[in-house]
């Protein structure tokens, strides 16, 4: 910094400078110069952080973007299949119970109507093939969101 003051000092030499006033005018000179340094620094990794997130933003998109919603659609199918499969394995019953308050979104009071079973038998269905399911497909939840998170 003191170098590049006395460079553009020389390169100025036409400027009137008191021998008095030199000193005071190198020191601030200096001051100057280094708070300008800092900052253009600060600017410059400002705009690096920017520019870099930037790409990786665009980057991201352009590269990812189609490979993932192939993956999703594979991993969707997947699970589907597992939920499907699950739900077969169901008492016939519960399963009936379980996709008209599901599939058909019917409340349990409609239900208990249309198979002639009481409101809390219903629920109780409602209830255990909810676990049942939970149960059966808890191992392969975590499998697929540990495969999602490893390959995205």
């Amino acid at each position: 910094m003191v170098q590049e003051v006395f460079l553009s000092l020389l390169e100025e030499r036409n400027k009137k400078l008191k021998e008095s006033t030199l000193n005071a005018y190198l020191y601030r000179a200096v001051l100057n110069k280094c708070i300008d340094t800092i900052r253009h620094k600060t600017v410059k990794k400002q705009y690096q952080t920017q520019a870099g997130e930037k790409f990786q933003r665009m980057e991201s998109e352009y590269f990812y973007s189609f490979r993932n919603e192939i993956e999703e659609g594979l991993l969707s199918r997947e699970l589907q299949g597992q939920i499907d499969v699950a739900i077969e394995t169901l008492p016939p019953k519960g399963k009936i119970v379980f996709k008209l308050f599901f599939l058909k979104t019917k409340t349990a009071k409609e239900i208990s109507s249309i198979l002639g079973l009481s409101v809390s038998t219903v629920e109780n269905h409602i209830y255990t093939c909810t676990k049942t399911l939970r149960q059966r497909l808890a191992n392969y939840l975590l499998l697929m969101y540990m495969l999602y998170l490893f390959f995205s």
